[in-house]
């Protein structure tokens, strides 16, 4: 997956991507952090992979923000990936 930041200040961050699903998935976990006044993204049209996400903190850097999510994530979806093979087991 490919990502370019667009723009970046103290406290807003533009990010272009090519995956609406993990768009989607950062957006949800922005939202569920104190930190973070604003998370969302856009795709301007369905059939278009390119999607833009929007971050918009309180406090902190964007950027470190942005990081500590993704990190998040990743362990949410390792720990369901483990979860899913156990009950497979």
């Amino acid at each position: 997956m490919k990502a370019e930041i667009l723009r970046e200040d103290e406290r807003e961050m533009e990010v272009a991507m090519d995956s609406l699903t993990i768009a989607s998935m950062l957006a949800r976990y922005l939202s569920d952090d104190p930190r973070v006044e604003f998370a969302a993204f856009k795709q301007e049209h369905p059939l278009v992979e390119k999607v833009t996400l929007f971050l918009r903190v309180k406090e902190g850097k964007p950027r470190d923000v942005l990081k500590e999510n993704i990190q998040r994530a990743l362990s949410d979806v390792k720990a369901l990936g483990e979860a899913l093979l156990s009950s497979l087991s």
